[in-house]
């Protein structure tokens, strides 16, 4: 996450009239909900936000970390929030189909608020929140080392499934 000219530019466009913390960080994610193409494989973990800001196409992280930068470089406080989304039966939301990312903003006297960009809705029960930081290097959803043999590969494979329980 970089604050760069262009982005803080964008942000002097989107900011509301007033001093309305929420509502301008409400604005950042509609207008990146708008104006964002949501599009799987087009990005890595390791894009730069610079470049989807070029490109305006990417997936939940890279929509996370342009809000976040958006957000900084009004003097929100703004931060990476990584888990996973239950996509019930009936909802159609973009990012379910694996680890999904979204953005905090603290607003001043009430706390954190989640937001997500590709999806444009506050986060709530659907978000499963599983790490925050102040991006995807900071609340990766898997890292580590691994410590083996000399000459042993070794290969990494997760599966999850969300789903809702009552109880």
């Amino acid at each position: 996450v970089e604050n760069t000219p262009a982005v803080w530019r964008l942000g002097l466009d989107l900011r509301n009239d007033g001093d309305d913390v929420f509502a301008t960080a409400e604005a950042v994610m509609q207008h990146i909900y708008r104006e964002w193409s949501y599009a799987p494989n087009t990005t890595t973990v390791s894009t730069h936000m610079n470049e989807v800001m070029v490109t305006k196409q990417g997936v939940c992280q890279d929509f996370a970390h342009v809000m976040i930068g958006i957000c900084r470089s009004l003097g929100i406080p703004a931060r990476y929030v990584s888990g996973y989304l239950y996509n019930g039966p009936k909802s159609h939301l973009r990012g379910a189909q694996a680890s999904h990312a979204w953005c905090e903003v603290h607003i001043p006297g009430k706390g954190w608020f989640g937001l997500d960009p590709t999806n444009n809705i506050p986060a709530d029960e659907r978000h499963i929140k599983i790490a925050t930081g102040r991006d995807y290097q900071d609340a990766a959803p898997i890292t580590g080392h691994f410590d083996g043999p000399p000459g042993v590969t070794a290969q990494l494979q997760v599966e999850l499934e969300v789903r809702r329980t009552d109880g």
